[in-house]
């Protein structure tokens, strides 16, 4: 009987040993998932920040297309197109030249 027991103890160790070596397993698995976590984390805050960066910027570009496209209109409205408007401004210095002498 004393021999049966024995077994006995000697496959609940063995069990035990199994069990322990399983959870530190477990526990290695866990903390190496967490600093996967910890990083994608990192990784999620730094894109959030290039997307709200991203978003401005668009904000920004939006703001001076419509404000390109005010002064386009003023253009198109008058009917004088740039290149008739350098030319006057030419001739405006030209005249104000010729004042000076």
């Amino acid at each position: 009987m004393s021999d049966r027991i024995h077994e006995l103890v000697d496959g609940i160790k063995e069990k035990v040993s199994l069990v322990k070596s399983q959870l530190a397993n477990v526990n290695s698995l866990k903390d190496s998932l967490q600093n996967e976590v910890e990083s994608l984390k990192a990784q999620l805050t730094k894109k959030g920040e290039e997307l709200n960066h991203a978003n401005k910027t668009v904000l920004e570009l939006e703001a001076k297309l419509i404000a390109n496209n005010k002064q386009d209109v003023k253009v198109k409205e008058t009917g004088v197109s740039e290149d008739q408007i350098d030319e006057l401004v030419k001739e405006i210095e030209y005249c104000i030249g010729q004042l000076k002498k």
